[in-house]
C-alpha cells in the first residue's frame, strides 16, 4: 500500500502540464504570385482601361483577371507571421488560459546560447521575398499589415517553461523598394517547434498591392550610377 501511494505520488510530480506561447503585435497575412510578362501587360493595361490610381483598387479584380491566381493560393509563397516592431511580444499561458509572463523577444534565449540546435536553425522555413531575379522577374506581392496574435504554440512541459527556454529566428522580405523582417521560426529547448493557427486572433490595418518587375532593378542600378557620379 506504501508503495502504490509512493507510485501516485511520483505519477504527480512529473505530470506534463501544458503551455501555450502566443505570438503577439504587428503581423504580416499575404502572397506573392510570379507573373509573366504577358500578365504584367494584362494588369497594367486593366488598370489604366478602368482609371485606377493604384493596383489596392483593383486588389478584387486580380483573381478574374488571372489565370490560376487566388490569394491563398498562389504559384510563390504565402504566410502569416509577425512582424519585428516595437509592438511584438511572446505571451506564455497556462492551461487555465492564466498568464504566465508576458516579454519582448530580447529577453528569450539567443541561438546556441543555453541549448543545441540543429545546423540549419537559422535557415528561413520558406522562401519569402518580393524582389525579382532570374526565374522570378515579375512578382505580384499582396499583403494586409495586421495586429493581434499572429500564432499560438503548444508546450507541454513538467516544468513552467521560462523565456530562456525558448529562442526566435528572424527573415528578411526584401523587395525593390523597403525590407521586412518577420518570424521566422520558434525553437522550445533547443527543439524548432510547430505553430498552431487556432488561435489566431487580429484584425487588418492596412492592404498592400504592389507589382515589382526586372525593371524596377534596373533603374535602381541607373540611380546608383547617378549618385556615384
Amino acid at each position: 500500500m506504501t508503495m502504490t501511494m509512493t507510485k501516485n505520488k511520483l505519477k504527480t510530480h512529473n505530470s506534463m502540464a501544458k503551455y501555450q506561447l502566443l505570438v503577439n503585435g504587428y503581423g504580416l497575412d499575404g502572397s506573392a504570385h510570379t507573373l509573366t510578362d504577358e500578365e504584367v501587360q494584362t494588369i497594367l493595361s486593366f488598370k489604366e482601361k478602368e482609371g485606377h490610381e493604384s493596383l489596392v483598387e483593383m486588389y478584387m479584380d486580380l483573381q478574374e483577371i488571372l489565370e490560376d491566381y487566388e490569394h491563398y493560393t498562389t504559384n510563390y509563397w504565402v504566410t502569416t507571421t509577425a512582424i519585428d516592431s516595437e509592438s511584438l511580444h511572446f505571451i506564455l499561458v497556462n492551461e487555465n488560459d492564466e498568464v504566465v509572463w508576458d516579454v519582448k523577444h530580447n529577453e528569450m534565449d539567443y541561438l546556441m546560447e543555453n541549448f543545441e540546435y540543429s545546423e540549419d536553425a537559422e535557415s528561413p522555413v520558406k522562401e519569402i521575398d518580393a524582389f525579382p531575379h532570374e526565374g522570378k522577374e515579375n512578382i505580384l506581392l499582396v499583403y494586409e499589415t495586421i495586429k493581434g496574435t499572429m500564432f499560438g504554440i503548444d508546450i507541454d512541459s513538467e516544468e513552467e517553461p521560462k523565456p530562456t527556454d525558448f529562442a526566435v529566428t528572424f527573415q528578411t522580405m526584401e523587395t525593390p523598394n523597403y525590407e521586412e523582417t518577420l518570424v521566422s521560426k520558434v525553437f522550445f529547448k533547443g527543439q524548432e517547434i510547430e505553430r498552431n493557427y487556432d488561435e489566431e486572433t487580429y484584425r487588418g490595418k492596412d492592404l498592400t498591392v504592389e507589382l515589382f518587375t526586372m525593371d524596377d532593378i534596373d533603374n535602381d542600378d541607373d540611380w546608383d550610377e547617378d549618385e556615384e557620379e
